[in-house]
């Protein structure tokens, strides 16, 4: 059986870590700079130990990918080509991507960079990969929620490189879909700068405190041979906020289990008991899973106790030190130098196939002692502090020959010089570079229309009657589920009313099978237009030559004009995203339609794993009665938990609305085409209150004479604050 060569991809939150990744065996190792990296509390790395790092990692024929994996404001936006260009004239090997607008950028000034989509883009599919692999991404980092049966149509659907997770902590959320801590406390996750909420105390509907958002540290050691079978091409393991010991000890054992598979893998595979106790003497969180790669979701996967960390092995951390940490690892080379009377001495340095020689001074006779051969090997094994250790030499010199110690070791350091910076040279003939872009088919050509259009998105067959009771609201955005759930009569879709359907928030190989049902409700004549939540239901919709109107919703980021006039391009209308403060909002001025939510509970976080299931049990139905689950935060605040059973996933709710009523009258001077009512957890009464509300502040906006606002408690969210 021919198996192919895979990654493996280790993590520096500083340079010592980058040095102990090397040490230990790493193909790869990712980091960031002193901006846009996803871990803002690591470390990271000054532009100078970037381009020092660059060089040792090609010197040993490795990698280095930057992560450029946050949401870009647009006052950022402008330092983004200065930062990266002096990393990439110094040979960067690739970067890791989360906004498109980031990705535009790149691509157009960067052509051979690679670009690689972060996990933080939510890639749940072949649709998504394949979206991505039009724009120029060479590799993706799907979401880690996927099954190996999803990686597998990834790599043999769109032939991208795939690069996925198999050791370390995990979140609970869908990477990249996750406000928890953003509206918490305004750290937010797509900032690097997650407070990890989910590892926090809940108390269950049986008033017993628990952690069930909390899931285990992943560990894959013993199915490394099935990840390489599904395809993966790089194995990553997590830990940019981990110490050097972690690194290197998790580094250097699945190095050797990756080599000792590759090997020969027709061999039995089995991990020895003693290296897996040493994993578990670094840094694991209270126990180990294997992630989602066989299930969709489980309780063995979540903590429950406090999910604190075991501590290390000391017996383990002091091995780790001594052979990773105490002396970096050195390239052995070889060496011969010519040196006669009346001619240039000559030094010649190899290393494998890699062979330089260079020339020096004019040989002197000796007026007094000759160099002797023992003299000459003194002088060109003093390596320094090169990454070269000299293993053999040989030298042809005669018995009359004079040069200065300051010449030799010119020679001695020239022939270093030129040797590092052709084995250097020798990773850059394997890139492949990126995939060529090719031109989207789909194009936004709608004019600009009216302004400021109060519009409902509902979740229930009661919020739809509702909405369309009051004659002020004309579009109505119907969540595709609730048709899914139930056959609606057609008189519940009114003539005078413009509806858009709205497509799930997670778009997985297991929604696959509604397709066909999306697709005839897309040409019933019932609605004016689609909604998209995610980078697969966009190319979904290309893929079945869909020509009308698209809306991208929030969770399509746009936070810098470059990506929302790149999606613009696609989209009829575009949700500004939710993190976002007024002034940033305003910073952003993309001709195409703009909408914005005005009031709505904002989901805080997605999940695969379900919460019912893991503390009482899976209700294997969708009913409004059953579907629904709460947990008390430590404050006493009730959290509303939706089960969508029809994809699998869960939807974690704000304890309050948003609700941007008291900054109405500044949004409507703004004139945004769309602002929109979202309704998910309402009822009929709140839904009727809160529709009745908003028209009659639009008339009035900014006061509160006209009634009161139908909850006690709500939140601005991020406008008038925003996140760092």
């Amino acid at each position: 059986m021919s198996i192919k060569k895979v990654e493996l991809l280790a993590p520096a939150g500083d340079f010592v870590c980058f040095r102990a990744a090397v040490n230990a065996g790493a193909d790869a190792v990712y980091l960031a700079g002193g901006q846009y990296g996803a871990r803002a509390y690591a470390s990271n790395f000054t532009v100078e130990e970037l381009q020092k790092a660059l060089r040792i990692a090609h010197l040993f024929g490795r990698k280095i990918y930057l992560t450029v994996n946050t949401l870009v404001k647009e006052q950022e936006f402008a330092n983004l080509i200065p930062y990266i260009q002096p990393l990439y004239a110094s040979g960067l090997d690739g970067v890791i991507i989360q906004d498109m607008g980031v990705l535009q950028c790149l691509r157009e000034n960067f052509p051979k960079l690679e670009l690689h989509a972060s996990t933080q883009m939510t890639i749940t599919g072949i649709y998504g990969a394949a979206y991505l692999k039009k724009l120029g991404v060479c590799r993706v980092v799907p979401a880690r929620e996927l099954s190996l049966d999803e990686i597998r149509d990834i790599k043999e659907k769109t032939g991208l490189e795939v690069e996925c997770f198999v050791h370390g902590a995990m979140c609970y959320a869908y990477s990249g879909q996750c406000l928890f801590s953003s509206i918490l406390g305004s750290r937010s996750g797509n900032r690097g700068r997650c407070a990890g909420p989910c590892r926090l105390p809940y108390t269950d509907n049986r008033g017993k405190k628990q952690y069930p958002l909390s899931l285990k540290d992943l560990y894959t050691l013993p199915m490394l041979p099935e990840l390489i079978q599904a395809g993966v091409d790089s194995f990553k393991i997590e830990g940019r906020m981990k110490s050097p010991e972690y690194v290197a000890g998790v580094t250097a054992i699945y190095r050797k289990y990756l080599d000792l598979y590759l090997e020969n893998p027709n061999k039995p595979y089995k991990v020895s008991t003693k290296d897996e106790q040493s994993l578990r003497g670094l840094y694991i969180r209270s126990d180990t899973c294997d992630g989602y790669y066989h299930k969709h979701n489980d309780k063995s996967m979540i903590t429950l106790k406090e999910p604190g960390y075991s501590g290390s092995a000391q017996d383990v951390i002091d091995t780790v030190r001594e052979k990773y940490l105490s002396q970096n690892i050195l390239l052995p080379i070889t060496g011969s130098a010519k040196i006669h009377v009346g001619e240039p001495a000559e030094l010649t340095f190899s290393q494998g196939e890699t062979s330089v020689l260079v020339k020096g001074d004019l040989v002197s006779p000796a007026l007094n002692r000759p160099l002797t051969e023992e003299d000459i090997l003194q002088k060109f094994s003093k390596l320094g502090d090169t990454s070269f250790a000299l293993t053999k030499f040989t030298i042809d010199i005669d018995k009359e020959s004079f040069l200065p110690v300051k010449a030799l070791n010119e020679l001695r350091r020239a022939a270093c010089s030129e040797l590092e910076r052709q084995c250097c040279d020798r990773l850059k003939s394997t890139n492949k570079g990126q995939y060529r872009p090719e031109a989207l088919r789909r194009s936004a050509n709608v004019s600009k229309q009216e302004t400021n259009l109060l519009c409902v998105l509902v979740a229930t067959t009661e919020q739809l009657l509702v909405a369309n009771s009051f004659c002020g609201i004309r579009r109505i955005y119907v969540d595709a589920d609730l048709l899914l759930k139930e056959t609606l009569p057609k008189n519940y879709f009114l003539p005078e009313k413009e509806y858009v359907l709205v497509l799930p928030y997670l778009f997985r190989k297991r929604s696959y099978s509604y397709r066909t049902i999306y697709k005839a409700l897309i040409a019933s004549g019932q609605f004016c237009g689609v909604m998209v939540r995610n980078f697969e239901e966009l190319e979904w919709l290309d893929t079945i030559e869909y020509m009308g109107a698209v809306y991208a919703d929030y969770t399509l980021y746009v936070w810098n004009n470059t990506a929302l006039e790149f999606l613009s391009k696609q989209c009829a209308q575009v949700t500004l995203p939710l993190e976002l403060n007024r002034k940033e909002l305003e910073k952003l001025t993309a001709s195409s339609n703009v909408g914005i939510v005005l009031y709505g509970f904002l989901p805080l976080m997605f999940s695969a794993n379900c919460v019912k299931k893991t503390l009482e049990h899976c209700i294997k139905n969708n009913t409004d009665t059953d579907n629904r689950y709460h947990l008390m935060d430590r404050y006493q605040n009730d959290i509303t938990i939706v089960q969508n059973c029809i994809h699998c996933y869960n939807i974690l709710y704000n304890t309050v609305p948003l609700s941007l009523h008291k900054q109405l009258t500044q949004i409507l001077q703004k004139n945004y085409q769309v602002l929109r009512l979202d309704f998910s957890i309402e009822d009929k009464r709140q839904t009727k209150a809160v529709i009745e509300y908003y028209l009659g502040q639009m008339t009035s906006p900014n006061t509160d004479k006209i009634a009161k606002f139908p909850f006690e408690e709500f939140t601005n969210g991020h406008y008038k604050r925003g996140v760092e």
